[in-house]
């Protein structure tokens, strides 16, 4: 049976280490590092900040003793902090056979100015939610059929350098135990430097192609589906052309999204899984269906802002660590309805999750209950002050 001390002491199990390694050499006592992994837990679950976590709680430290804790925090340290986490957290139930992986970016937007205006610490982006800047990170996710876990993250203050990006996350998969099968990527990716680098790597990459209207007219024909290639050139020619398998799937669109009709044309590139004895072999007609499974990311991305805290600091790993926190609670879900609401079924998944007895609203709801145990609440609220005679005036019996 799982319990709201149970999810509470699961969730401090894992934060408390990774909190301790983000900060420096400068050590606080275990009761106060305690108490600030509580109110994080308690800012995560409802969603608010830890100055607000602080004020509703009874005990514990104070904020300005939290904001001290989390000023302290290391930037490098908290990048490898969360990585390790990350990694001991999603080892032990990382399937051994090879499984399907996806990496995609996450914007967070930022409404402030730079703390160093010639490095500022976001990107600029597309004006979204009445800003141009964001908080920018990459992150590497196990996308099966029954579950998904997020076993890289990094933070990023660019938005080029996608082969270290990705050289970065693979070898965070790789250190968890992950054997990628195939690999999908957001279209941001399709570009000669990254895509050298996974062939080099010999892994089967699929990713849609960034195309301009010429290039459409090129491959926008017919009803059928088909398959053609394409020579990826060097824009600096410092490097031999790359050969691309483009798979052109060609679907009918019957006026169920957007009122369109008529011939919808999807392109994507593919590397590796050329012939039919490949081990990870993409076919044409399950081109668009296997790279559907990509937006599993986005959609945990949408599921751990829900357990993000809220912060208007400009501290990168600030929010890194909140980040963090938010994706590694969600791991925790998946870990918990794994253990707490699966069963064995006959056919060739073996098992069934039953998603209905173990929503991610319900686990943090019991951590919030966990952490109020530890923390209490505020049951009333008390002004010392007398109210104005001004309402008393207009007729308020106070």
């Amino acid at each position: 049976m799982l319990t709201d001390r149970e999810v509470r002491r699961r969730s401090l199990a894992w934060l408390l280490p990774l909190l301790t390694a983000s900060l420096p050499k400068r050590r606080f006592a275990p009761r106060i590092l305690r108490g600030v992994g509580d109110l994080l837990l308690r800012a995560a679950a409802a969603h608010y900040s830890i100055a607000r976590a602080r004020a509703r709680s009874r005990r514990g430290p104070s904020e300005r003793t939290g904001q001290r804790v989390l000023q302290q925090l290391d930037r490098r340290k908290t990048q490898r902090a969360v990585t390790l986490a990350l990694r001991k957290q999603a080892r032990r139930f990382v399937p051994p056979h090879p499984v399907d992986c996806a990496i995609d970016f996450h914007e967070i937007p930022y409404y402030g100015t730079a703390i160093d205006p010639k490095r500022p610490q976001f990107v600029k982006t597309k004006e979204e939610r009445g800003t141009h800047r964001a908080y920018r990170y990459a992150s590497l996710d196990i996308v099966t059929r029954d579950f998904r876990l997020t076993v890289g993250l990094r933070y990023l203050d660019h938005r080029g350098r996608l082969a270290a990006v990705l050289q970065d996350l693979l070898r965070d998969a790789r250190a968890t135990g992950v054997r990628i099968g195939r690999l999908y990527l957001d279209r941001e990716f399709y570009g000669y430097e990254p895509l050298r680098f996974l062939a080099e790597q010999h892994l089967t990459v699929i990713t849609p192609l960034r195309l301009g209207s010429r290039q459409r007219k090129r491959w926008e024909h017919g009803r059928r589906s088909y398959v053609t290639e394409h020579l990826l050139k060097d824009a600096k020619g410092r490097g031999a052309p790359l050969r691309l398998r483009i798979h052109v799937v060609v679907r009918y669109q019957k006026g169920e999204k957007f009122g369109k009709h008529g011939c919808q044309y999807l392109i994507y590139a593919v590397l590796g899984g050329l012939s039919l004895e490949a081990r990870h072999e993409v076919p044409l007609p399950k081109t668009h269906e296997l790279y559907r499974r990509r937006f599993g990311i986005e959609s945990s991305y949408r599921v751990a802002e829900q357990g993000l805290p809220r912060t208007c600091a400009r501290s990168v790993p600030w929010r890194l660590l909140y980040l963090g926190l938010a994706l590694m609670l969600e791991n925790e879900w998946v870990i918990l309805r794994l253990q707490y609401t699966s069963e064995g079924r006959q056919g060739p998944r073996g098992m069934d999750v039953r998603e209905e007895l173990l929503r991610f609203d319900d686990l943090l709801e019991l951590l919030f209950h966990g952490v109020v145990r530890a923390l209490g609440t505020v049951r009333e609220i008390r002004n010392p002050k007398p109210p104005p005679r001004r309402l008393t005036r207009w007729g308020m019996s106070l």
